[in-house]
């Protein structure tokens, strides 16, 4: 057997490597709020910049294999032509390599990819900062949410913001942050917290028309029933009393600002 096979095995491998990250799928995804369907955003230019780095890896490799194989003759006259295919590989190696910096160049062309990644990063290590006010911490959810990174650690992040909360004021922000995110888990807890803002003499309207709204993809349940029912008769501003009968399926409400 020829002892250029296997360095072509690994040259061919390598190639193989380079196919896969150019013709894989454009939509992998991070994972954003429970229970919703995800569509993940564009390659960012950290994820091109790795392809990048493979691709140089690869080519590194072929082209020392090649090295080698010319610096020791083959023996059989027939592995000129896997010498040859060797060749093609490694020039389609290098045409796609520059296919990739080029794209990241087009991407990214005044650094906007960069600096929106940024803001990204910063954003989320504000929102796990426990050393930052709640309220500099919720500021992050919107954008983070807009653009895919609101995952579970940022939801659970959220969800201790509530519970630490000394007001139904900051409860309220909080719910509002995770409007859409919140778990049926969670039901309980709102519920209790509704009944001691009501005890405590409808203080914050904040509070208690963010928990219709988290309350509201449950309203079948009859614990959460009672309670929209109760709040479309009894709240003492009848915007928040209309938006707990549209909750139940009623006339539309308009939105606490």
């Amino acid at each position: 057997m020829s002892r250029s096979l296997p360095i072509i095995a690994v040259a061919m491998s390598c190639v193989a490597l380079t196919l896969v990250l150019l013709n894989r799928p454009k939509t992998s995804g991070l994972s954003g709020s429970r229970g919703a369907v995800h569509v993940s955003p564009p390659l960012s230019l950290a994820e091109l910049q790795e392809e990048i780095t493979q691709l140089k890896e690869a080519n590194e490799s072929l082209r020392s294999q090649l090295a080698e194989i010319n610096r020791k003759p083959l023996r059989i006259v027939d592995n000129t032509a896997d010498v040859e295919a060797l060749r093609e590989r490694v020039a389609r190696l290098e045409s796609s390599q520059n296919e990739v910096i080029q794209a990241v160049n087009e991407t990214d062309k005044y650094g906007v990819v960069a600096a929106m990644e940024k803001d990204l990063v910063n954003a989320y290590s504000t929102l796990m900062d426990t050393n930052k006010p709640p309220e500099a911490r919720l500021k992050q959810i919107s954008q983070l949410k807009r653009y895919g990174y609101f995952d579970e650690k940022a939801l659970q992040a959220v969800t201790d913001i509530y519970l630490g909360a000394g007001d139904f004021n900051m409860k309220g922000f909080a719910l509002q942050a995770i409007k859409g995110s919140v778990t049926p888990q969670f039901r309980d807890q709102i519920l209790a917290d509704l009944g001691a803002e009501v005890e405590a003499g409808n203080k914050s309207g904040r509070f208690r028309y963010y928990a219709i709204e988290a309350l509201e993809p449950m309203a079948d349940d009859p614990a959460v029933r009672e309670w929209l029912e109760h709040l479309a008769q009894n709240d003492p501003q009848a915007k928040l009393a209309a938006r707990a009968n549209r909750a139940l399926g009623g006339e539309s409400a308009v939105r606490v600002k």
